[in-house]
């Protein structure tokens, strides 16, 4: 593809991280502790004002399996420096290569012996997740959105893709979702009770264009892939000041979506969430999956979503208050999850949650907005209850994790900053 795009520098927020043009402090202080009310022109001020929401203490049994040190830091190897950002990787070890989703639209292909990475496909707008479509050699899954300060050519679009590693041909799959009504809590539809839509009947009278399409999950059979909307809004992008409403103000217009490769139809599964991020499937692989898992990064949980059985309907907090903005989910070969926390939530955003009267004054300056220079990972138990390891590091060699691929070699974190170039592995510390 001959088409090039020019990007601007942007900020990333949640699932995606928000890097202020002026740096302050993180803690409380910075805000004013009485301010004045802030109503928008013609706007009520408790339709701007959202209810208050307390964040707690991040939970014991995390901080009980934190590092001592820096392991990112102490162990981290880069290669392919000429790669200044990407949101997600997918290994071929089997072929010693790698796949990233470029921040500049392009699909990269690495080497890892030679440590060499080259542009493979310019892809429509930017790619952020890359998953494997089971029972296929070359064919991937694309998760594509704008991003914050991107300029692209009209016409391309959002939405769920599929790229052939051999050929290179890029091809949608959904671009458009049936209209649907926002909800005021996280709200799941049943597998046996979702309304679906034929993908070619949608059309401007019963569908709109996809906001953002930020990740993906496909079971294992590769019939189902499940993606996120992390929220719906005129303008959408992945990061930038697009999206500082729906993670300062806690919307409620995330959204999780299945497509069906059977039947080539696209259905809602769950709406109501501040910012839908990461998705990770349940189950065996034998089965439908009865469950799903979530993050709603705004808000630092992490949800199963219940599809089928006895819970259906159901969304489950399996964890809050966690240290920050949960992004990407992977399993390794033992089942276990690496959830990446691409930025530490610190002292400014809880108290901003806490008080929620200052929230019309930050989205008029959001310069003020600030978060500590932390990004973390965190390993639980496959069946997500239990924290068995956790780390931070200072964004000294990687500046923003937005998710995690456990190789043979160890863990490839994808580092979406363009300020920490190259593609990044640390050790794996467990067995």
């Amino acid at each position: 593809m001959s088409k090039k795009k020019r990007v601007a520098s942007s900020f990333k927020v949640a699932g995606l991280m928000i890097v202020a043009s002026i740096v302050l402090s993180s803690a409380p202080s910075v805000l004013p502790s009485a301010p004045k009310p802030v109503a928008a022109q013609g706007v009520k001020k408790a339709q701007r004002i959202p209810p208050k929401f307390v964040v707690g203490d991040i939970p014991q049994s995390i901080l009980d399996v934190k590092t001592d040190g820096d392991f990112i830091y102490d162990t981290i190897h880069t290669i392919a420096p000429e790669i200044e950002g990407y949101d997600d990787v997918l290994l071929h070890e089997h072929l010693g290569l790698a796949y990233l989703t470029g921040r500049d639209g392009w699909i990269w292909r690495v080497d890892l012996k030679s440590g060499k990475a080259k542009r493979l496909v310019d892809v429509p707008l930017m790619a952020a997740g890359i998953h494997r479509l089971p029972g296929t050699e070359d064919t991937v899954i694309l998760t594509i959105s704008r991003r914050g300060g991107g300029t692209y050519p009209k016409g391309e679009q959002v939405g769920l893709y599929t790229l052939n590693l051999s050929s290179l041909e890029v091809a949608p799959l959904v671009t458009r979702v049936p209209h649907s009504a926002d909800v005021s809590k996280p709200t799941v539809f049943a597998t046996a009770k979702q309304k679906r839509a034929q993908v070619g009947s949608l059309n401007r009278s019963n569908s709109r264009l996809l906001a953002v399409c930020n990740d993906a999950a496909v079971s294992a059979d590769g019939k189902r892939i499940y993606f996120t909307e992390s929220y719906v809004a005129e303008g959408a992008t992945m990061g930038g000041s697009a999206a500082l409403k729906p993670i300062i103000m806690l919307g409620r217009t995330g959204r999780l979506w299945m497509y069906d490769s059977e039947d080539k139809t696209v259905g809602l599964v769950a709406n109501g969430y501040a910012f839908t991020d990461g998705i990770l499937m349940e189950g065996n692989g034998n089965e439908p999956e009865e469950s799903v898992l979530l993050t709603d990064n705004p808000r630092f949980q992490l949800h199963r979503v219940h599809l089928a059985g006895a819970r259906a309907g159901e969304s489950e907090v399996l964890w809050r208050d966690l240290p920050g903005l949960a992004d990407g989910m992977r399993r390794d070969s033992k089942g276990r999850i690496w959830l990446t926390i691409i930025t530490n939530h610190g002292n400014q955003i809880p108290w901003v949650h806490a008080h929620p009267g200052v929230k019309p004054m930050l989205m008029k300056h959001p310069q003020l907005i600030s978060f500590p220079s932390v990004t973390s990972l965190l390993l639980l138990s496959p069946d997500a209850s239990t924290a068995l390891w956790y780390t931070e590091h200072s964004q000294t060699r990687v500046t923003s994790i937005a998710a995690v691929t456990p190789g043979k070699s160890g863990l490839y974190v994808a580092n979406f900053s363009d300020k920490t170039p190259g593609l990044h592995r640390i050790d794996n510390p467990v067995d």
